[in-house]
């Protein structure tokens, strides 16, 4: 087992001023945030879709297109209400070790203080689940919440299991040229493609600029898509959970 997970070279050469200099907004593209040994043993050990729950056809703020997937939410989940038991939660004890060990890094020490540095504040909570992508899932465009601070998003396919060809990556979207809140992948004039494979992750800030998706998978039956997204919300956001359920914030 790892002695660690995170890379801490990484994080203590971070370069601030390219991460908030980034256009459209804030965003690094991390080509080894992880260990290469904590990145393959977390990849190895990635939950079991039988804890999953299926989303289909969810409501959404401004009527885009649903976001279909497999879902699976640490804890306690946004999409029901606090006393829910069932597939789409897990609890520490339901993960791997290696699970265990890696979300009880991120939720101390010098991750936590990375993150404070990068968004320049600590008012924040995070919130951790996991998604699978099947074939057509696709993330329409959007921008998140605003009660969303950052993302970091952890990719958990390698060239073993996943082919660039049936797509996947996540688009930054620039140049929009429609004023609709539901735009199609068409309505921007440029997108930036997010290398996911071979342990990469995604971490950006939420602007009014943020517009970002992933075009629907052309993968075939029994290859999945897998991520891990560690949430930044602003501490104070607590009617979040039942705004979601209403479909009206993403």
């Amino acid at each position: 087992m790892p002695k660690n997970y995170i890379n801490y070279d990484l994080i203590g050469n971070f370069n601030l001023a390219d991460f908030q200099s980034k256009k459209p907004f804030p965003w690094v593209n991390f080509g080894s945030f992880l260990t290469a040994d904590g990145f393959n043993e977390l990849l190895n050990d990635y939950p079991d879709i039988e804890l999953f729950e299926e989303h289909k056809d969810i409501k959404r703020r401004y009527g885009q297109e649903p976001h279909n997937r497999y879902y699976l939410a640490y804890q306690e989940s946004i999409h029901h209400e606090h006393d829910y038991v069932g597939k789409g939660i897990a609890q520490l004890s339901d993960l791997p070790t290696s699970w265990q060990n890696f979300i009880e890094e991120l939720e101390t020490g010098a991750y936590k203080q990375f993150i404070s540095t990068a968004l320049g504040t600590s008012d924040f909570k995070p919130r951790l689940d996991w998604h699978i992508g099947v074939t057509h899932s696709e993330v329409s465009p959007h921008i998140d919440a605003d009660a969303k601070i950052a993302t970091h998003l952890f990719f958990f396919n390698s060239d073993r299991d996943w082919k660039p060809a049936w797509g996947g990556e996540t688009l930054i979207l620039n140049g929009k040229k429609s004023n609709v809140m539901n735009p199609d992948f068409d309505d921007f004039s440029e997108e930036m493609k997010i290398e996911i494979l071979n342990n990469h992750s995604f971490f950006f800030q939420n602007t009014a600029q943020a517009w970002h998706g992933v075009k629907a998978l052309t993968c075939p039956q029994g290859a999945y898509r897998k991520l891990f997204n560690v949430i930044f919300e602003f501490t104070n956001s607590q009617d979040q959970p039942l705004l979601y359920r209403a479909g009206l914030v993403e």
